[in-house]
């Protein structure tokens, strides 16, 4: 018998709450189309293991077999508050369906990071529908586990709220996908739970809204619905620019939605459209709400590309968009075409422009020249102008790369690597001919366990070529040939001592002569927008400095890059991008970021979860540590 190709699955559009609006109610329901998989009770499959304890109820919940007859003819059950095994359901869909978004724009599998103390991967990350009472919902990096709440709704009545029910978070997408896209950004680049500068936690956090709210376009009958209400504008009140409607409704505070991305409620309940504040984003300090003008930006580019593309389908119509008047049904088809196109090449850019970032102390200014720089790879023609509209919107949210002179295409593109020398040549070729085979093995390799353990194995291959050049590290005196020394600060890396002060005194290192670590190995093996094929092989370096006593007793400062290989026949790096060790200025500004002794003190000084916003992820932020 033949295996299905996927699985179909009930489950909600928007949050459980939409089913009770007469307005809402028909889009609120769909059927969910996810990749086939051989799945246990739970569901627990290759990605995912749903857990269904209830702590606080001392229970376990049954587990939901999905190859039940009855369950497999329905197309899985009904969507329902009420019942905990469509909790596993929904929360499994919806995780899988993340991941199948991620594995098509990385164009590899998603493998999630070991926990501390193991020296392998972990398969599958573990869920738990119901793992707290409270208003809350995060992913633990340590556990390898997204952990969900539900709570009591305030007193006050909200939108489709009743004042005291019960809001599970784990009924959410936005939530789902939201804390799926935390774990998957820590299997990628697990360095990003370190808060160095004021945008790492913001990053993580706009991040993850962004994949949330962009997958919600892969649902054609919730964006005719929209599109149709609005007579075919994106630059109205609608439920793509809204988080997590239902929780926000429900907390004491009486928020119209968590976040909100496109505009917002004034005291008189009137709607306007936010207006880019250049201003704002300096001035803007909480991981949250600095995050939050990233996704502003996101959704600027959005209905920039949106209006543009669709000028065309109004003329032919003979409608002014906006305007009272019936629009057509086959109007409102091609224009909710249009945006769930658009929708998907965004998320597809967002995504894959993390393999065009450095492995630690991310900006948004390297995440805008990320974007730019995966989107040319991906997209050179660049008809519809997507990387245009993106720096137009970062220019109007005052989010800028640092020591640039220009916001130009060339100018934000990472530069490609220029000529090498005789010895870059020679280590290049060197590497690639020692690695090429495991690497093309790799790619022909369809299970995850296989993936993990062959990259691992290629890792520890580097490790040992690269450690082979550098001195005894108690021996200072063996210094490298000039060659490789000039070779590793290319890389952002280092084979000589280094010396940093802080107020005129000597910082002590641990060790000054940091170990070069292979942090990670990603083969890339995807086509682009335009048809083109890229065979790459993506290797991050670090080296890390750690304070060894005094006042900064174990802070820990990074240096290193990121190196994006061609696996096609000729010797060639395509981009290095690095960040040196060797920079004192970026020490000295993490310092004093850590300290709180500068204008970006914020982040790390204090628990999201203790703001008035309680959709923090706790656990992110190294400040509890739940056990189940």
């Amino acid at each position: 018998m033949q295996t299905p190709a996927y699985r179909f699955l009930r489950g909600y559009t928007l949050d459980p709450g939409f089913s009770t609006i007469l307005e809402t109610y028909k889009v609120n329901e769909t059927i969910y189309r996810i990749n086939w998989e051989d799945v246990g009770a739970g569901p627990s499959g290759e990605y995912l293991e749903i857990i269904d304890y209830d702590p606080a109820s001392q229970c376990y919940y049954e587990a939901i077999d999905l190859d039940q007859p009855a369950v497999m003819a329905n197309q899985g059950l009904r969507p329902s508050e009420g019942n905990p095994q469509f909790h596993q359901q929904f929360v499994y869909t919806i995780g899988m369906k993340t991941i199948e978004h991620f594995e098509k724009a990385l164009g590899r599998k998603v493998i999630w990071r070991a926990p501390e103390g193991l020296d392998h991967a972990r398969t599958k990350l573990r869920i738990y529908p119901h793992a707290l009472r409270q208003a809350n919902a995060y992913y633990s990096p340590n556990k390898k586990a997204i952990l969900f709440g539900y709570f009591k709704a305030g007193t006050h009545t909200k939108g489709s709220n009743f004042p005291g029910g019960t809001i599970f978070t784990c009924l959410s997408p936005d939530i789902i996908a939201h804390e799926m896209t935390h774990a998957v950004l820590d299997s990628i680049h697990p360095l990003f739970g370190e808060n160095t500068n004021l945008d790492v936690a913001a990053f993580h956090e706009g991040f993850a809204d962004v994949v949330a709210l962009l997958q919600r376009f892969s649902t054609r009958d919730l964006v005719e619905h929209e599109l149709e209400r609005t007579k075919g504008r994106m630059d109205q009140r609608n439920v793509f620019g809204s988080l997590a409607s239902q929780m926000g409704q429900a907390l004491q505070s009486g928020h119209s939605a968590l976040r909100e991305a496109i505009g917002r409620y004034d005291e008189d309940q009137n709607w306007t459209r936010n207006k880019p504040d250049p201003l704002k984003f300096q001035e803007t300090r909480q991981a949250h709400e600095r995050g939050a003008l990233f996704v502003a930006a996101i959704f600027d580019a959005f209905i920039d590309l949106y209006t543009f593309k669709t000028k065309d389908l109004f003329r032919i119509a003979n409608i002014v968009p906006g305007t009272e008047g019936i629009v057509s049904v086959d109007l409102i088809k091609r224009l909710a075409q249009e945006a769930a196109e658009i929708a998907q090449h965004l998320l597809q850019i967002c995504i894959q422009a993390l393999d065009y970032v450095p492995p630690f102390d991310i900006s948004f200014g390297d995440y805008l020249r990320a974007l730019v720089t995966a989107d040319l790879e991906m997209a050179p023609a660049d008809e519809y102008g997507y990387r245009v509209s993106l720096i137009q919107a970062f220019r109007s949210w005052g989010i800028y790369p640092d020591q640039l002179n220009t916001l130009s295409i060339e100018s934000l593109r990472w530069e490609p690597v220029p000529n090498l020398s005789n010895l870059d040549k020679k280590v290049l070729k060197v590497v690639k001919n020692r690695i090429r085979d495991d690497v093309r093995d790799l790619w022909a390799m369809k299970r995850r366990e296989d993936i993990s353990r062959q990259s691992n194995k290629i890792q520890e291959i580097l490790q040992f070529m690269l450690g082979e050049q550098l001195p005894d590290q108690q021996n200072t005196k063996a210094a490298p040939p000039k060659e490789w020394e000039q070779f590793m600060e290319r890389l952002g890396l280092t084979t000589k001592a280094i010396s940093f002060s802080y107020q005129g005194k000597p910082i002590p290192f641990l060790n000054p002569i940091p170990r070069i670590e292979v942090q990670s190995l990603r083969p890339v093996n995807r086509y682009s927008r335009e048809g083109r094929q890229l065979d790459q092989l993506i290797v991050t370096l670090t080296q890390t400095l750690e304070v060894g006593s005094g006042r900064f007793k174990g802070l820990k400062f990074r240096g290193g890059c990121t190196i994006i290989l061609s696996m096609e026949e000729d010797d060639r790096i395509e981009y290095l991008i690095y960040k040196r060790i060797q920079s004192e200025r970026r020490f000295l500004r993490q310092l004093a970021f850590q300290l709180g002794t500068d204008s970006e003190k914020g982040i790390q000084q204090h628990s999201v979860y203790e703001e008035e916003n309680p959709f923090g992820d706790v656990e992110f932020q190294h400040l509890h540590n739940h056990a189940l």
